[in-house]
């Protein structure tokens, strides 16, 4: 079995949760350290995360003192110096099961809450204390695809992955193959998608493809969703393929592509996993708007 992979922030959250453990005299990481763990973070989704809870911190710090701390499981989970209770094991095996669904291959921090809300309601207890707490703003901030923006003028985005792969621009005749093979990985709405780049009347077809021995491993297009100019995305990478520079190559080559037709920036639709883009292309987070 494949080892774990966690990314940066998810490395940050289990050692906040260490602290927090230890800050409260538990013998078992609880879910609330988890939680706080996640929120002491302060990058990214979990800084406004933090923002969110930071006016109920004393009342989230007294729970420790209100509620009992739950039974400690058995089994040690890497990384961790000492066991988790039953309840945070119970949310962080649902969140590499979250993880899994998405096709993703690094357990991040949208896991780990999508998890911890999953399993809320069991605790009726820990769910009455936290009440007054804005949990639809927690969830919309860090457990839902968001968009970014990228500052396309200050780099060169060329890119040259290993020569075991080729990333070239689309052409006309890649149409019918490009679209079956997108739809057969990644699902008939993102081929409808890209099926409209290639009915523009616009001579360019926005989209990169990523190739192995002559056969297709990803993709990545931008100007595509919905017509709109700026906007990058959907991109998708063969699972057996990630973490072998492909990502980046496709990404950095779309983004020079956006670049050398005037775009000032890029818009990530719906992007994920956001630490990717955060990290390889210095993404900014889009603040979700408090409609609450």
């Amino acid at each position: 079995m494949m080892e774990l992979q966690y990314t940066h922030k998810v490395n940050k959250l289990i050692q906040n949760a260490h602290l927090i453990a230890e800050r409260n005299h538990h013998t078992s990481i609880q879910s609330m350290d988890l939680y706080l763990g996640a929120a002491h973070v302060k990058e990214g989704t979990l800084r406004e995360m933090y923002f969110i809870i930071e006016p109920y911190m004393k009342q989230i710090e007294n729970i420790f003192s209100i509620i009992p701390s739950e039974p400690s499981d058995t089994e040690r989970i890497d990384r961790f110096s000492i066991p988790l209770s039953t309840h945070a094991r119970k949310i962080w095996n649902t969140s590499i099961e979250v993880m899994k669904r998405y096709n993703q291959t690094f357990l991040n921090e949208g896991h780990i809450i999508k998890a911890f809300y999953t399993h809320l309601p069991e605790y009726h207890q820990l769910q009455k204390e936290l009440n007054p707490i804005p949990h639809e703003r927690i969830i919309r901030s860090v457990t839902t695809a968001r968009d970014l923006t990228v500052y396309l003028l200050n780099k060169d985005w060329r890119y040259d992955v290993d020569p075991d792969f080729q990333i070239s621009p689309v052409q006309a005749e890649d149409e019918k193959e490009l679209v079956l093979w997108v739809e057969e990985h990644f699902g008939e709405s993102w081929s409808k998608t890209l099926l409209q780049a290639f009915q523009s009347s616009e001579e360019f077809i926005p989209i990169i493809k990523a190739e192995e021995k002559g056969e297709l491993i990803g993709f990545a297009a931008f100007d595509v969703y919905k017509n709109k100019k700026g906007i990058y995305g959907p991109m998708g990478v063969l699972h057996a393929t990630r973490h072998k520079g492909v990502g980046i190559g496709l990404l950095y080559n779309a983004l020079q592509c956006m670049q050398e037709k005037g775009y000032m920036y890029a818009v990530l639709k719906e992007a994920g996993p956001i630490e990717f883009y955060e990290k390889k292309c210095g993404a900014k987070l889009i603040p979700v708007e408090n409609d609450e």
